[in-house]
């Protein structure tokens, strides 16, 4: 996805801003039903930052004393619709797992709740994508904040890019179909950043440091 940054040459400095991750759904045109499955597009984009500005990771700090300094450039992605969040945070990729659900429960109320597009259907796999409220449609297709995906109707999956999604999600999760999901299992994917020194891209855990006691 860093292949998306070229058209920015020139104009990238880890220094004074920030790599941004959007993905969207849009229709697929080459396909004979356009709107499902449709398709997910991933874009990186680079946003200018004032050093004295509050950094856009949600640390509440200054940015010049928060991710400006730092030796790697950690992306941000946006969380559109969240009331009271700065409107960005730090990405880290994630998957919340519940396992031995009510499948036949699970799948009604994903399925009747707006906020969702069901993307798949069938027996082995369910799966739709999370909008949120409200809907925020772009020239690139409508903005994906999560996805949930059902398989075998007995295991749900939560897809988010960030800490602060995955909170809304599993709250939208426990909403629509009450406690007897239990507790998931959670497990962090790896995330890219730039490596300010020597400007190669680097993977990092995205797995929150455990404070010392």
């Amino acid at each position: 996805m860093f292949e998306a940054l070229q058209h920015y040459q020139g104009q990238v400095d880890p220094q004074r801003g920030y790599l941004c991750l959007v993905t969207y759904w849009r229709p697929n045109p080459a396909q004979d039903t356009p709107d499902i499955p449709g398709e997910k597009l991933s874009t990186v984009a680079y946003i200018s930052a004032a050093v004295a500005d509050s950094c856009l990771c949600g640390s509440g700090l200054p940015f010049s004393a928060c991710c400006q300094p730092r030796r790697f450039w950690h992306p941000i992605c946006p969380n559109p619709g969240i009331p009271g969040d700065a409107g960005y945070s730090l990405a880290a990729p994630q998957k919340a797992t519940f396992h031995n659900v009510d499948g036949t429960a699970v799948h009604a109320a994903l399925s009747a709740d707006e906020r969702f597009w069901m993307t798949e259907d069938t027996a082995a796999r369910s799966f739709w994508i999370y909008y949120g409220a409200p809907l925020v449609k772009t020239p690139y297709g409508f903005v994906c904040f999560g996805d949930m995906e059902l398989l075998q109707a007995r295991t749900l999956v939560v897809t988010a890019m960030s800490d602060l999604r995955m909170r809304v999600l599993l709250d939208v999760a426990r909403e629509l179909c009450g406690d007897t999901l239990g507790k998931p299992r959670r497990r962090y994917d790896p995330v890219y950043g730039i490596d300010k020194r020597s400007g190669k891209m680097v993977t990092r855990s995205a797995r929150p440091a455990k404070k010392r006691r």
